[in-house]
Parts: C-alpha cells; sequence; structure tokens
C-alpha cells in the first residue's frame, strides 16, 4: 500500500513517553507508527530529523470576532485560525454570545457558525449563559447536548452588564454536568468585592485595575465553587486563572479537589507581571482578570510545574492600540482582552525545561479528554485524526507580534522563548511549513462532540 504521507525520522511524543517514529497518513487520519528503520512507501514525504512530533494542539478558550459594544476584538475566525497554525494549534473552541432564554440559542448557533466559516482549523463552541435566564439548568444541559456542545460557560461576576449567573443556577448546573454528561466552565471573580472596590474610585483609570479586581475576588470563588463540585462530584473547568495564589489555596485545602475540578491558565499570566500598568502605556495591559504581582506569577509556574494546572487556553480576545488608548482614562471603557494565540508551545516548553511529555498533555490530550474531544485528537495513534505539530525543542526565539494577527501590539514583543513550531499537519494536509500558511481559509470543519464523562476518558 502506498500512504498519502510519511513522516519520517522524527521522535513521536505520546502519553507513555518519546520513541523515535515513523508516521504514516492516509487521507485525514494515521494509519500506522512504524519503528525508523521500517520505511513505507508514501506519495509525499517530510524528513522529521531533529525534530519531535506532537498531537496538533487545541486552545480551548478563544474570542475571535467578539463584539464588545463599540469594538469587535482584532482577529476574526480566518485570521485568527491562521495565528493558530502558526503556533501548532490544530483545532480551536470558541463561545456562543451569552443567552437568556432558549429562543434565543438556535440564533447563537447560526450567529458564531456564520463567523467561523472561514476558519482555517477545525473548531467547536462553549454556551454560554447569561444573567436571570428564563430555562432550568437541566434545559439548558439537554439543550447543549443536543447540539453536541456539552460544555456551558457562566460568570460570577459582570451583574453590570447582566452576565452573571447566580449561585443557585451555578449549584444545579454541577449537580447535573456529571449526571448528563456536560462540562461547566466558569469566569470567577466574585461580583461583591469587585464592586465594593468600585466605591472607592470615582473614575478608575488602568492604573487601577488590579485594585478593582483583586487576587481575593478570584481565590475565593474558585475555592468556593471547587468546594461545591467536589461535594456534588461536578465537572468543574476555571478559566483563566491569574495568580499562583489560587493554586494554593485549593492545594492546602487538602482535598481531592483536582477529580472535579480543572484548572486553566494563559501565557498573559505565566510571562507578564502588573508592573507594566504603572507605565504610559499600561492600558495595553487590561484583560481580566489582570495581571498580577511577580511573586504571584512565579507561584503560578510553579503550580504548572507541579501538575497541578490541567490545560493552557489563550483566550486570545485582542484589541486595537487606538481603541484602548482612546479610553485610557476611563478603564469601565475600555474594551478588555489580549493576544496571545501562537506562543502557547514555546512559552510552556520554556517553563517545563522541554519535558514535551507535559507539553504535550498540557496543550493537547488533556484539553482534548476534558472537552469531549480525545482520542480523536489529542494523540498521535493509529486512526486518529492526522492533527499533528511538529517542533523543535531546543531553538531560542525572540517574541515579535505575529505577520498572521490583525492585532497592532503585541504584549510580549522582546521575550526570549526556547522551542519553535515548524511544520504543522492538518487532517493530513501540509498547513504550516517554513514559516508560511498553506491551507486557504474554510478549510476547517464544525467538530460534533457527544456526552463528556471525564472518569471515561482518564480525564487528569
Amino acid at each position: 500500500m502506498t500512504y498519502d504521507l510519511a513522516l519520517e525520522n522524527g521522535t513521536v511524543c505520546t502519553e507513555n513517553g518519546l520513541f523515535p517514529a515513523n508516521v504514516y497518513v492516509e487521507g485525514e487520519e494515521i494509519r500506522v507508527i512504524s519503528s525508523i528503520k521500517e520505511k513505507l512507501p508514501a506519495k509525499e514525504s517530510i524528513d522529521c530529523s531533529g525534530l519531535f512530533l506532537l498531537p496538533g494542539f487545541i486552545d480551548p478558550h478563544v474570542h475571535l470576532g467578539l463584539a464588545l459594544g463599540r469594538y469587535t476584538s482584532a482577529d476574526n475566525f480566518e485570521s485568527g485560525s491562521a495565528l493558530a497554525l502558526s503556533g501548532g494549534v490544530t483545532t480551536l473552541i470558541d463561545f456562543l454570545d451569552p443567552i437568556s432564554d432558549l429562543a434565543q440559542f438556535e440564533t447563537a448557533i447560526k450567529d458564531r457558525m456564520t463567523a467561523a466559516k472561514d476558519s482555517r482549523v477545525d473548531y467547536s463552541f462553549h454556551v454560554t449563559l447569561a444573567g436571570n435566564p428564563s430555562f432550568s439548568a437541566e434545559e439548558i444541559a439537554r439543550s447543549s447536548i443536543a447540539a453536541k456542545m456539552p460544555s456551558i460557560k457562566v460568570f460570577t461576576t459582570y451583574s453590570s452588564s447582566g452576565r452573571r449567573s447566580s449561585d443557585g443556577m451555578i449549584y444545579s448546573l454541577l449537580s447535573l454536568s456529571r449526571k448528563l454528561g456536560f462540562v461547566l466552565m466558569a469566569h470567577s471573580e466574585n461580583d461583591e468585592i469587585i464592586r465594593e472596590r468600585e466605591k472607592e474610585f470615582s473614575r478608575p483609570t488602568y492604573r487601577d485595575i488590579s485594585s478593582l479586581r483583586p487576587t481575593i475576588s478570584e481565590l475565593s470563588e474558585v475555592a468556593m465553587l471547587s468546594l461545591i463540585s467536589l461535594e456534588e462530584e461536578g465537572q468543574l473547568y476555571i478559566v483563566h486563572v491569574s495568580s499562583g495564589k489560587t493554586v494554593e489555596a485549593l492545594s492546602s485545602l487538602g482535598l481531592d479537589w483536582r477529580r472535579f475540578t480543572k484548572l486553566e491558565t494563559c501565557p498573559q499570566y505565566l510571562l507578564l507581571n502588573n508592573d507594566p500598568l504603572k507605565t504610559d502605556q499600561g492600558y495595553l495591559n487590561t484583560y481580566c482578570p489582570p495581571p498580577r504581582t511577580d511573586q504571584e506569577r512565579a507561584l503560578l509556574q510553579s503550580a504548572l510545574r507541579k501538575g497541578e494546572i490541567s490545560s493552557i487556553g489563550t483566550d486570545h480576545c485582542p484589541f486595537l492600540n487606538r481603541e484602548k488608548w482612546e479610553n485610557r482614562d476611563d478603564y469601565p471603557k475600555i474594551p478588555n482582552g489580549t493576544g496571545s494565540l501562537g506562543i502557547s508551545f514555546a512559552t510552556i516548553n520554556t517553563i517545563l525545561d522541554g519535558d514535551l511529555k507535559r507539553v504535550s498533555s498540557l496543550l493537547s490530550t488533556n484539553p482534548a479528554r476534558i472537552f469531549g474531544l480525545f482520542p480523536k485528537r489529542g494523540v498521535l495513534a493509529p486512526g486518529s485524526i492526522a492533527n499533528i505539530a511538529i517542533v523543535d525543542r531546543d531553538v531560542q526565539s525572540t517574541v515579535s507580534r505575529s505577520r498572521y494577527t490583525r492585532s497592532d501590539h503585541s504584549l510580549f514583543e522582546g521575550i526570549k522563548l526556547r522551542g519553535s513550531v515548524e511544520t504543522v499537519i492538518h487532517r493530513g494536509k501540509l498547513a504550516f511549513k517554513n514559516g508560511d500558511i498553506l491551507l486557504p481559509k474554510a478549510s476547517g470543519r464544525f467538530i460534533e462532540r457527544e456526552n463528556i464523562y471525564w472518569e471515561k476518558g482518564a480525564c487528569r
């Protein structure tokens, strides 16, 4: 038999370790993984000598073309998916617009499907709730599962814009999550603390955001939700954990919280601190939760090394310099968000000192298991989708703004990292090589996800 594509002489990374191998692809799937010495015929061959083959990365947290009042995030699905490919990401999970009744659900699906049609990579969506919904927890859970989107996001803050879900709704959803087979995602900041802090500022600016949204607002809410999830044996995913103090507090509980709560963090919290907020361009560093102290950042990196973080998302949502600048003296009007798609691999590879087994788990295998994509994605094995990131583990690089983003700045400019993505295969096709995107827009597809039961997927 002659295969469509051969990736030869590389080192394959799996959960069980790294080993030299050849990977043979037929159509959209991996068919054979052979020893280096066993060469099989193929129509096209790529020499991967000195490089490592990892399952294509999954970013479970992006906001492409997100409308926030007068502003829309700079990267849409066309540019965002190109940026994703340049960083080895072959699957994105975005969000539906917040809904408060079931009549809005179909509209939200239709709108995001239309927005995503230009994506170069495969995609799915999380359902997002607005505050005070007319539906019950069970109604929205069953509707989400039926729509093949078995993950639901809630906010514990933003009451001023009508996005905050009640503790009762969150409790009900967590109680149902493992029984029905879906994941509850939570943006976790204590709304009451934030509102109380706001009273101290007549007109807050970007310089005040770390005080407006202090670490305790995140820590207290994450602890409460995790305890509920533990008690109800739920499936809780905390998005964008910003501080190592939050993880430290959970670990001090001494309970089996990791079975029922998974933590996500982002490159911005691992690489940046809140010092830039004191500068004249600090308005660019506005995202929620805000950047933390260097001590908290170091604790977060330590938690990552200890295995207390399950997944890496980017929360990619950049806005233009001008859009942030014109509101720099009136923080509530600044569109919050930043861009970090494309640098997750180099970030995690640097912090974990080239431990590719763990890098692969954080960027691919764990998010695949958490969100119902495993084993077709998140692993290199016969029968899995041929989504493959081919990386150089050791090359040193300096971050600069990618030519694929529509944002006009990068907060990571000048940071030195280790590791780069050299080539990407997306569903068996060459998608990225030598710095160039090779897939046209609209190459991606919507991924239908079935019920999620963490214990069945041995989720970590």
